[in-house]
């Protein structure tokens, strides 16, 4: 038993170096400078030679400085910038709109909720307060119906089962209302 302890940690000794030294050279630990821009998907060109698109993590192909990036998006005004030095380059570019429509968040700008219809206020109100109120008549009565049949279990009073029928079946008919309450407002939502 302690010679086979003793070669473990012989064995830990000489391997923990190894894997602090390759951890060293991981490529996670690689500083990779990165190209960003709204809106995303811009090309990137670098000295006229394009090496992809934002979000852009990416190391310099040479060492050869300055450098000249520029990004560019179909119907946005292109952004150019010159690097002088090999250190770690990260930006945001936030490209601005060209030609007549000039928007400065589309986001902003269109805040339709894009249905043919408006939408019904009272049905979606009742529809909602349908189901709330069966799905909280379903958890009480079907609680009861719990408690009855416990108290069947306990004391043997034959009372408890039939109030144990009793709530189970108006603890069904909340559920079938839930059912039909929760279909109702989905329909007038997404439907209608």
């Amino acid at each position: 038993m302690l010679k086979r302890n003793f070669k473990i940690l012989v064995f830990a000794l000489f391997l923990s170096p190894a894997i602090l030294h390759a951890q060293e050279i991981d490529s996670a630990l690689i500083n990779y400078n990165l190209i960003d821009s709204y809106p995303q998907n811009a090309a990137v060109y670098v000295n006229d030679e394009l090496t992809g698109n934002t979000p852009l993590y990416f190391m310099w192909s040479d060492s050869t400085f300055p450098k000249t990036l520029r990004i560019k998006y179909k119907g946005y005004i292109e952004e150019s910038e010159t690097v002088n030095s090999s250190g770690i380059f990260s930006k945001k570019y936030i490209l601005k709109p060209s030609g007549r429509n000039l928007l400065i968040n589309p986001v902003k700008a269109d805040k339709n909720t894009h249905f043919e219809t408006k939408r019904k206020v009272f049905p979606i109100v009742l529809s909602s307060l349908v189901t709330a109120g069966s799905g909280i008549a379903a958890f009480y009565f079907k609680s009861e119906a719990s408690k009855n049949q416990k108290n069947f279990d306990i004391y043997g009073d034959p009372a408890e089962l039939d109030k144990k029928k009793d709530n189970n079946l108006i603890g069904n008919i909340s559920i079938v209302a839930l059912q039909l309450g929760f279909g109702a407002l989905m329909y007038f939502l997404f439907l209608d």
